[in-house]
């Protein structure tokens, strides 16, 4: 039997309740550990190479990925992109600037 790696990302300590779902699946799979050295909570999962990742997030359910905001990776080279600080700016563009200003007199003229 092949396996494939899955890693999970998610806002707060997802694990023990993504365990007991898989526990009561049908799904082939192993733990793994990832430390999680961040404010983001890391996990990983061997899967059986034949189940597919739609197949292991329904196991999971909706209600516990969308409580946790879990994200799912099926490689390591995107799971560590994902853990990489955004370079986005967090400074406003001239476009969001001017907006910002005709809002502002927009709310003084309607003041006055």
């Amino acid at each position: 039997m092949n396996w494939t790696t899955i890693y999970i990302t998610g806002k707060s300590d997802f694990r023990d309740d993504v365990r007991k779902r898989l526990e009561h699946s049908d799904l082939t799979f192993m733990p793994g550990y990832i430390e999680s050295s961040s404010s983001v909570i890391h996990d990983l999962y061997w899967l059986d190479e034949k189940t597919d990742l739609r197949a292991f997030k329904e196991s999971i359910g909706s209600k516990i990925v969308w409580k946790y905001r879990l994200e799912f990776f099926d490689s390591l080279e995107k799971f560590i992109e994902s853990q990489q600080p955004s370079n986005k700016s967090n400074t406003l563009t001239k476009e969001e600037l001017g907006l910002i200003a005709e809002i502002q007199d927009i709310t003084k003229q309607q003041a006055a």
